[in-house]
């Protein structure tokens, strides 16, 4: 006999859809607590944090004097970079002890979504949009500098992210779905980390537009893609 699966894939991305919200706050809000300290150390005289009208928490510094590139780049990048991989921490921490399925759910959203944001900010920065890339080519002045190079960086990190974001999530799917193949193991990522982090980097991109809306559209439609083909 067949074993059946415990939890159905409707119930299953519903769960983790309300587990993406929260996730992705958290992640934003690590993203200003170490963009905040990391700009201190930089050297950028720092206004503290701010909440947004979206609720969510925002790093202050005063982007005066005079910086070279490359604290300009640490002041700017390393919020998301290190969020992505505190949320990475987090995920391997809940998963290597016996936590409740919706703290697994919450881990595994959180590292989707803040693996999944940093390529979409390369890609921002590319198509001309906002994000730290976007304000780095800005303050340098050269804002057409370096667009096809990020473009395509944005692209590989976009591989690299899904890859990791997938085969996390099956590792996670296989304790309420069978994973016995690949097509089925392309159906636990989507449904249990491409739809639920889609629902977060929609509501992320209308809070905090990152690019233009079409541009903004298509890559969703790829990480969406990405997800489902970069399953081992």
């Amino acid at each position: 006999m067949p074993q059946k699966e415990p939890l159905s894939p409707p119930l299953l991305a519903m769960a983790g859809v309300l587990a993406a919200v929260p996730a992705a706050w958290l992640a934003l809000a690590a993203d200003a607590l170490v963009a905040g300290a990391v700009s201190s150390l930089a050297g950028f005289r720092s206004l503290g944090l701010s909440l947004a009208p979206s609720f969510t928490l925002r790093a202050e510094f005063a982007p005066d004097g005079s910086h070279a590139a490359a604290l300009w780049a640490v002041a700017l990048l390393a919020g998301p970079v290190a969020a992505a991989f505190i949320a990475l921490v987090v995920h391997l921490l809940v998963e290597s002890v016996r936590s409740p399925a919706w703290l697994r759910v919450l881990a595994l959203e959180l590292l989707a979504f803040a693996w999944l944001r940093v390529p979409a900010l390369l890609a921002g920065g590319a198509a001309h949009g906002r994000g730290p890339v976007a304000e780095l080519y800005a303050r340098l002045g050269e804002p057409e500098a370096g667009r096809w190079p990020v473009g395509l960086l944005a692209l590989l990190a976009l591989a690299a992210a899904a890859a990791l974001v997938a085969s996390r999530t099956v590792e996670v799917g296989r304790t309420w779905m069978r994973v016995d193949g690949r097509q089925f193991r392309r159906r636990v990522a989507r449904v249990l980390g491409g739809y639920p982090v889609l629902v977060a980097l929609v509501g992320w991109s209308l809070v905090m537009p990152w690019a233009a809306a079409g541009w903004m559209v298509v890559w969703l439609l790829l990480t969406l893609s990405a997800l489902s083909v970069l399953v081992s």
